[in-house]
């Protein structure tokens, strides 16, 4: 018999957003029109500074307050990202442990609830994170490299995202998914929203939540419903 997921669904959909910007407003808003249900991997020490950037097209990047973020997710995920968005290459185990705990013991102060995902910040993964991310109660890290694949990951500590909603194959890649038979298939994006008005993506974004939403074989979970999921079910 087939593997399937709640509601006995084919495939699930999922999308996974880093940073918690002011652009993530919109994008909350498409996804609740949609149906589909997001992640959004937030550090909690930068959102109390409400730290601003330049983007490479000369837009500047806003964060949003823990004011403004505390209602906002509702319905959706809240992961943590780390306290800071350091680069971790040469990290110690204390700091990498301080910037994972931390960020979640702050996150769910925030927000009121769990906060049991990550997401790494930059490129880097190691052992030792994956380590210190079950040390600090996580049930999944999402790392940054993609696996350009539709099967669930093997390794919920080394989660590889799916796909970038920058590449240029991103629209052949949601067309494989609608289009696939593979048993659990999982279609994850990931990115920034602010990336959707630099690049002038709204639309396109758009467009695949409609098509996606249209679709009768896909479930809408979040990545820690996925991961839930799939353990409960003894399948990861």
């Amino acid at each position: 018999m087939k593997k399937l997921y709640p509601g006995g669904k084919a495939k699930v959909f999922t999308v996974s957003y880093d940073d918690g910007v002011l652009q993530d407003v919109r994008f909350v808003e498409l996804l609740n029109k949609y149906g589909v249900k997001g992640t959004f991997n937030l550090n909690s020490r930068l959102m109390r500074q409400e730290f601003a950037w330049t983007h490479e097209s000369g837009m500047v990047v806003r964060r949003l307050s823990p004011a403004a973020a505390r209602s906002l997710y509702d319905g959706h995920e809240v992961a943590s990202h780390t306290l800071t968005h350091p680069y971790l290459d040469h990290a110690g185990r204390d700091v990498i442990l301080r910037e994972m705990g931390e960020d979640r013991d702050e996150l769910e102060r925030l927000f009121g609830r769990e906060v049991r995902g990550f997401a790494a910040p930059f490129t880097f993964w190691s052992r030792e994170m994956a380590d210190c991310a079950r040390l600090c109660g996580f049930e999944y890290a999402r790392i940054s490299e993609e696996s350009r694949s539709f099967a669930p990951p093997e390794d919920r500590f080394n989660w590889r995202a799916g796909i970038f909603h920058l590449s240029p194959d991103l629209e052949d890649f949601v067309d494989g998914f609608l289009a696939t038979d593979r048993e659990l298939a999982v279609c994850q994006i990931v990115g920034h929203t602010y990336d959707l008005d630099a690049a002038g993506m709204w639309g396109q974004m758009e467009d695949i939540l409609r098509r996606v939403a249209a679709c009768p074989d896909v479930a809408f979970m979040t990545t820690l419903e996925i991961v839930r999921y799939l353990t409960e079910k003894g399948m990861l």
